[in-house]
């Protein structure tokens, strides 16, 4: 096997002068995360176990093959170390080689095996072929530190038929890139931030997205770089309730759309209706797809008074579009009782339980 192996290892170099002792070319450096941001960044903290993993693009990378004629044969690969606010070498078994072109690198971070924190700031990289040859290129590699959430605070609370502005205040927020946010809460999906604005690295403005349910999340901050904080139990979402619900009349039949009122019957702390735009929804299955409980819009909700509205519940349209002229009403809500979801303009919203909701009769 000692040949095959030698031959293997010595098709790395070649076996001229000219390869001997030849100066590499350091292109660049690249987070696989960014591949488009130049300087590099990375965070010194976080990653695989072994670190971040980071990309060396460049020329003339020649490793050299060790002790190729014995039975432990090995390959010296080029050194690559940092230099700026503090020094680094790589340690050997955190560098891979792939080409002539390309080698990749585990930086370790504080919490990486081994650790190092580096500090923050512009690095210098250099890469030195094993027989001689040093390539630097300078401000290659940015350090960072990881995101720091020190509170969140929602301005004007909650409202459950709009977007409700959240402020998040801490450290190492990135301006130049936005992150991921999610509110995590256990038995429920992930539910992503989507309207974000880093107005500093120190604030970030973001929006809770409207019906969110109630209840206490974990919110995770991710930056582009890979680093991440997150903060248990961060925010509890509640909104203003309407008072109890009734509905007259309390049925309809499948084959025709149903014209009802809805009562809001509120004592103390509880919310009456306010004038504008109001959402009602039946919470049903439609024929289409029976197994899919989904909010079906009630149409032509018109505000009566602070304690009842007057809508139209969808039984033979669904979400067609009226008038429906087949008499079967393909698209209507299955027969069953169900329950119904009222948004009031104000941000307050009530519900009314199945069990003495509407029923859409065969």
């Amino acid at each position: 096997m000692r040949l095959p192996v030698a031959a293997a290892l010595l098709s790395l170099v070649a076996c001229s002068e000219s390869t001997e002792g030849t100066t590499p070319k350091l292109e660049g450096l690249i987070n696989p995360r960014q591949r488009l941001i130049t300087p590099a960044r990375v965070c010194n903290a976080g990653g695989a176990p072994s670190g971040w993993r980071l990309e060396l693009i460049g020329d003339r990378f020649t490793p050299v093959p060790r002790d190729a004629l014995t039975d432990s044969p090995s390959v010296e690969l080029p050194t690559v170390s940092l230099s700026g606010p503090a020094d680094y070498t790589l340690p050997a078994d955190h560098l891979f080689f792939a080409r002539t072109e390309l080698m990749r690198m585990d930086l370790p971070t504080r919490d990486s095996t081994p650790s190092n924190t580096l500090p923050p700031g512009a690095y210098t990289v250099s890469v030195t072929n094993p027989l001689g040859g040093t390539a630097e290129l300078e401000d290659a590699l940015r350090v960072v530190p990881p995101p720091v959430i020190t509170t969140l605070t929602a301005p004007e609370g909650f409202r459950y038929n709009a977007a409700s502005p959240l402020v998040i205040e801490g450290s190492g927020f990135r301006a130049d890139a936005l992150p991921l946010i999610v509110l995590q809460r256990q038995g429920e999906e992930d539910q992503p931030l989507f309207t974000v604005t880093v107005v500093s690295d120190t604030r970030i403005e973001t929006e809770v997205p409207p019906a969110t349910p109630e209840g206490t999340y974990a919110l995770t901050l991710t930056n582009p770089e890979g680093c991440s904080v997150t903060r248990p139990q961060a925010l509890t979402i509640t909104y203003p309730r309407l008072g109890n619900l009734s509905v007259s009349p309390a049925s309809g039949p499948a084959n025709s759309d149903t014209v009802i009122t809805v009562t809001n019957t509120a004592s103390g702390t509880a919310n009456r209706f306010t004038p504008g735009t109001h959402e009602v929804y039946l919470v049903a299955p439609v024929k289409t797809d029976p197994g899919q409980t989904v909010n079906i819009p009630l149409y032509d909700v018109t505000y009566v008074s602070q304690a009842q509205l007057r809508a139209t519940v969808p039984n033979c349209s669904g979400f067609d579009s009226r008038p429906v002229t087949d008499p079967a009403c393909p698209g209507g809500i299955v027969p069953g009782t169900y329950g119904l979801i009222v948004a009031d303009p104000s941000g307050a919203f009530g519900t009314l339980p199945a069990s003495s909701g509407f029923t859409v009769t065969p």
